[in-house]
């Protein structure tokens, strides 16, 4: 009796141990998964750019522009970094050909800045972020395209346009553009999203 009460108690014992190193395990990449934010209807129908900042959620004022209270811009079609030519911080940015829900880890480097030979991200059709569709007059977000983005703190930052039309409308978009509509996740200190 006392040997099966000692046997069930040293398997409690191991299942609680193996329940705690489990944990432990799983803890660092639960903490690390960072939060997904959906931006709606952002009016970029605007000269020179609307700004905007991953550390607040919000728009920032176009007085703000030579300061590193934003981390993104965007005219039209055209999207512009807080570092290089654009601003003071030290904001980069590339397009990487991968889903948004596949990028994990931030890359390191590759970063790009906007400057005197063009911008970190492309502007043109098929060259980032979006295509324009000739046969229904549209601009859409290229499918599977991330923009991976150093923000004006030199933190990471993913973002993956969803709409370039008020409402985000799943049908052929015909009017009001400029509204972008847009989802991203500011990494954690490791890089990890």
């Amino acid at each position: 009796m006392n040997i099966l009460v000692s046997s069930l108690l040293l398997l409690t014992d191991l299942n609680a141990a193996a329940d705690v190193s489990a944990k432990n395990k799983y803890a660092s990449l639960m903490e690390s998964k960072s939060e997904i934010i959906v931006v709606k209807d952002l009016n970029a129908n605007t000269k020179p750019y609307i700004y905007f900042s991953f550390t607040t959620g919000k728009d920032i004022p176009a007085t703000e522009a030579k300061t590193t209270k934003w981390d993104i811009a965007f005219s039209k079609t055209t999207i512009a970094v807080n570092g290089g030519t654009s601003g003071p911080g030290r904001g980069g940015a590339q397009v990487l050909e991968q889903p948004f829900e596949m990028i994990k880890q931030a890359p390191e480097d590759g970063y790009k800045t906007d400057g005197e030979s063009g911008s970190a991200i492309p502007g043109g059709s098929g060259n980032s972020w979006y295509k324009y569709d000739m046969s229904v007059h549209a601009i859409l977000p290229i499918v599977g395209r991330t923009i991976l983005l150093k923000t004006a703190e030199g933190k990471y930052a993913k973002i993956e346009i969803i709409s370039y039309y008020k409402g985000a409308p799943e049908e052929v978009p015909t009017e009001e553009s400029s509204y972008f509509t847009f989802r991203y996740s500011v990494a954690d200190e490791k890089g990890k999203f």
